[in-house]
């Protein structure tokens, strides 16, 4: 090939291979330097550790150029620093860097780069538990529960107890520190749910452990409220029925017959001593048991005619202010009988031998009465060690003691030592378990319980006196059956007007309105919140039930 002709292919080929090259090579960006950006700061325990105990305290590194990148780490507690170390990441790795610690009592600010948090050390914990427990039930698991290992371990040297009225709890909450909420009913911890103030059961607690040892339910009973992601919210730590504690010795001094049944209680025969009262009921604002109870009647006889009930009943009674006054009254001999938790019951038939605790045959309902973690907790850890060994056999053991004498939620509880010796708790846990309730919903419930509550507190409890005094409605109507000056239709008819729920009429948009399911759950979170809107509705409620008694007492025929 010629010379020159060779010559020329190289320096075309050297002028493009340069060309490529300075293309390729040359004309690129270079790549993103490295550079590591932290994130994701955690602190283990949070917020406070015992003194003694250690503290993790972690932050997320992650490489966001191009090319490896080394940096140093640095921890710093109050502005000085406690510990480095230095992090080298490829491209887009990331990485988490922890450091544990021990400290001394004190509160200490972190900051890791930009972020920020701090922790608090303790020399022991108190935990705070809001509660509508008695405090019977206070004194006997404090000690039980300090004396654990829990307690030990997590340095809990002492227990603050907080027993507010159901209404007050979710104020109570947001103002002060709470740690566990304990005992009140599933309507009211529903509320607190509704209101984000729990938190769920956290992975690895020995609470958790123990409530995936209960099941979801028990007789037909919710035992746990769950979240969308199936974490457990609340858990049952026991179980109760419901119905009604008899004085023996008042009804056959009365000549009252024994009730079963709750329309027992409505009936007109446990009038014959009106003014005076043969029944104690407690005024629903004041005790979640015997709301519940009344929630009971309304769903096992549907709306209208569970008001009925219930009215008839609230005439048979005296309304008192809580159900332990409710249960005192019965017990004392002022009554005849007492609506009742089963462990009240249970309790005065030991304290007291002439009552007896009456269930409803097929007319109540197990009641899951929770324990749970409060979403701002400062003590987490031992809090939920406090829930897991309320949920453990020695724990629930506790319940079975002759001062308390409430049902526990898991049944080897009476394999324990103290449950050896209740062979008599035993068989009445192995009938409430196994007693066909009704059907019923929380939901339901707590779709109109505020409205309900204020309602019987404006229409029964504040209007009773229109209602069973001296010239009462129903009063006079029995004492008109009784002396014949009504008929037995007549009678009928108007006991069904008595009962039914209240209209009135509203004079701002002059309609007429009436206390139906729907308008109480219509109202029931306004009732609930706004206090002002409360107290009007219940001046109005109670004009109305004044009128209405007074109307069917003007009707009935005086001797």
């Amino acid at each position: 090939m010629n010379v020159k002709i060779v010559a020329s292919i190289l320096v075309v080929a050297i002028i493009v291979g340069g060309a490529y090259v300075y293309v390729t090579y040359l004309s690129a960006p270079p790549p993103t330097p490295g550079e590591i950006q932290l994130s994701a700061l955690a602190i283990s325990p949070s917020r406070e550790v015992v003194e003694g105990k250690s503290v993790t305290i972690s932050v997320n590194s992650t490489n966001t150029g191009e090319t490896s990148e080394t940096a140093t780490i640095t921890l710093k507690l109050n502005n000085v620093v406690e510990a480095s170390e230095d992090v080298t990441l490829d491209a887009g790795e990331s990485k988490t860097t922890s450091w544990t610690l021990s400290k001394s009592e004190g509160t200490y600010s972190v900051s890791i780069g930009a972020l920020s948090d701090s922790f608090a050390v303790v020399s022991g914990i108190t935990l705070t538990i809001i509660t509508r427990h008695d405090t019977t039930i206070w004194t006997l698991f404090e000690p039980a529960f300090l004396a654990t290992s829990y307690a030990q371990d997590n340095n809990v040297i002492d227990l603050r107890w907080m027993g507010p009225d159901p209404g007050l709890w979710t104020e109570t909450i947001d103002a002060t520190d709470v740690d566990v909420a304990w005992g009140g009913g599933p309507t009211l911890f529903d509320t607190l749910i509704d209101n984000d103030l729990l938190a769920t059961l956290e992975e690895g607690s020995y609470a958790l452990q123990m409530a995936n040892e209960i099941n979801d339910t028990l007789a037909g009973s919710s035992m746990k409220r769950l979240d969308e992601q199936d974490r457990v919210l609340w858990i049952a730590a026991a179980i109760s029925s419901f119905g009604f504690t008899i004085n023996n010795d008042f009804l056959a001094d009365a000549q009252l017959p024994v009730p079963n049944k709750w329309e027992d209680l409505a009936n007109e025969t446990y009038g014959k001593l009106l003014p005076l009262p043969s029944i104690s009921m407690g005024n629903a604002p004041g005790t979640t048991s015997n709301t519940r109870i009344y929630e009971i009647i309304l769903q096992a006889f549907d709306w209208d005619e569970g008001w009925r009930i219930l009215t008839r009943m609230a005439g048979n009674a005296g309304i008192y202010g809580g159900s332990v006054e409710t249960q005192s009254a019965v017990e004392q001999g002022e009554v005849g009988v007492g609506m009742s938790i089963d462990f009240y019951g249970y309790t005065s038939q030991i304290d007291f031998p002439s009552t007896q605790y009456v269930l409803p045959e097929g007319q109540s309902i197990i009641n899951g009465d929770p324990i749970a973690l409060v979403a701002k907790s400062k003590h987490k850890d031992a809090a939920q060690d406090f829930i897991g060994w309320i949920l453990s056999p020695e724990g629930q053991s506790i319940w079975l003691d002759e001062r308390i004498n409430r049902m526990p939620l898991r049944s080897d509880a009476f394999h324990t030592k103290k449950g050896q010796e209740r062979s008599d708790l035993y068989a009445l846990f192995n009938q409430t378990i196994n007693n066909i309730g009704i059907p019923f919903s929380d939901e339901l419930a707590i779709s109109y319980e505020q409205s309900l509550m204020y309602y019987f507190e404006a229409v029964l409890k504040n209007e009773h006196e229109a209602l069973a005094g001296s010239q009462g409605a129903w009063t006079e109507l029995v004492k008109a059956k009784e002396e014949q000056r009504i008929t037995q239709q007549q009678f009928n008819d108007l006991i069904l007007t008595l009962g039914t729920p209240i209209s009135w009429l509203n004079s701002t948009d002059a309609q007429t309105y009436q206390f139906t399911q729907e308008y109480a759950i219509s109202i029931n979170e306004k009732i609930y919140r706004d206090s002002l809107f409360r107290s009007q509705m219940q001046g109005i409620w109670g004009q109305a039930a004044r009128a209405h008694y007074q109307n069917i007492y003007d009707s009935i025929p005086k001797s």
